[in-house]
């Protein structure tokens, strides 16, 4: 099932459910590069580069973060991670992994930007949004 599937109140939840397992997984730079967007490198193909995206990112996101990888799938499923777990074997992993990581409402959300060495803040955000000065 893709997040974009999840329909109603459900939506809710399950984007609640995602926050903290997504945030500890972010802040993992190892296990975080997979999802920053790239561009694809002169010389390979689409294929070619996901494969070593998936190659470099994926053996640490899957050692180092078992636990938010399945409240992750087991809230898009709607079951509780427990119940996911239970029933997790290779073939449900790889097919929930592929089907959530290409579902373009997930990675809208839950995607994190390409570093820039010429990136530059907006500004404060008290100043930016007419909030108070300290």
């Amino acid at each position: 099932m893709k997040l974009s599937d999840v329909k109603g109140e459900r939506t809710l939840d399950v984007i609640a459910a995602c926050i903290g397992p997504v945030c500890n997984i972010g802040a993992d730079p190892q296990a975080a590069e997979l999802f920053r967007r790239k561009a694809l490198p002169k010389g390979m193909t689409p294929m070619q580069f996901m494969a070593k995206r998936m190659a470099d990112g994926l053996p640490a996101l899957l050692q180092g973060h078992k636990s938010e990888i399945i409240a992750i799938l087991a809230a898009v499923q709607g079951v509780a991670p427990e119940e996911y777990a239970r029933e997790l074997d290779l073939k449900k992993l790889f097919s929930d992994l592929a089907e959530l990581l290409t579902d373009q409402e997930f990675g809208g959300l839950f995607s994190l930007p390409a570093p820039t060495a010429a990136a530059k803040p907006s500004g404060d955000a008290l100043a930016n949004t007419g909030g108070p000065a300290e």
